[in-house]
């Protein structure tokens, strides 16, 4: 292999791709191992953001292999950073034909792709079916709920938190994105039980700030808040308990712990 492919790949390594460029540069086109240099540089380039050079030896290249997967993946990301949405959409359209019909991983790039592009369907599309191919894919899951984020669905927000559940395990930092995912889709309940599962995982003021947050977005959700009588005060659980006895069964007055309380 001619030298200056060696000293430039070299020079890759070390992420030094403006060096790397001088050194693939000047490889002759009569080199055998020009292809393989070409790909090279068009990382380089990409890597340097001059994404307009590195599509143009993309397009010299998929004139030749028109199906190489590789190729068709760097001229979407090419197009998606040039602000190029019609062309970004073709090239994605094409990928699909030859995309593996058991990579979840690309597949999941695919809705990556088509969510940046504002695309949701295709996006939520492409989701399920990397889903189809592994529906424990936790990436996936994160992926199609951050779509149900972007369309206000709470119910596939709701649906990819209770799958992702049963994967985390109860691990804590796992698990917080979950909560997280509950709290908008307004399932309360459901964050105070991922509190309580944690336990003894998470510290005492970590507890209390996750609650107070809870606390917050049920009052704002439910636009009242709790009035004690006699001015004293209750523990945010017991105040959480009282919003949610009140969402779900309109209870509205009452004592707790011998203090009279008041919803409105």
């Amino acid at each position: 292999m001619d030298s200056k492919i060696n000293r430039g790949r070299m020079e890759f390594s070390d992420e030094n791709y403006e060096k790397a460029l001088l050194y693939f540069d000047a490889v002759d086109e009569s080199d055998e191992d020009y292809d393989f240099v070409l790909i090279f540089k068009i990382t380089c380039l990409m890597e340097l953001e001059r994404y307009d050079k590195a599509l143009f030896l993309i397009d010299s290249l998929l004139g030749e292999e028109p199906d190489n997967e590789l190729l068709m993946y760097e001229k979407i990301r090419c197009h998606i950073a040039l602000s190029e949405k019609v062309e970004a959409l073709d090239t994605l359209k094409k990928f699909e034909k030859i995309m593996a019909s058991d990579d979840k991983r690309m597949m999941l790039d695919a809705a990556r792709f088509y969510k940046i592009l504002g695309d949701f369907k295709n996006a939520l599309r492409f989701c399920n079916m990397a889903l189809e191919v592994d529906e424990n894919f936790e990436d996936a899951l994160y992926e199609k709920s951050l779509i149900g984020l972007s369309l206000n669905n709470d119910d596939i927000i709701n649906n990819c938190a209770d799958k992702l559940l049963l994967i985390t395990g109860g691990d804590k930092y796992r698990i917080l994105p979950v909560f997280y995912l509950k709290l908008y889709s307004g399932k309360f309940r459901d964050c105070v039980e991922i509190v309580d599962e944690l336990g003894s995982e998470i510290k005492d003021e970590t507890r209390i700030m996750i609650q107070s947050v809870i606390y917050s977005q049920l009052c704002e959700s439910l636009g009242v808040n709790i009035h004690l009588v006699d001015g004293e005060d209750i523990g945010i659980g017991d105040a959480i308990e009282l919003l949610l006895d009140y969402k779900e069964n309109g209870t509205d007055h009452g004592i707790v712990n011998d203090i009279g309380f008041i919803i409105m």
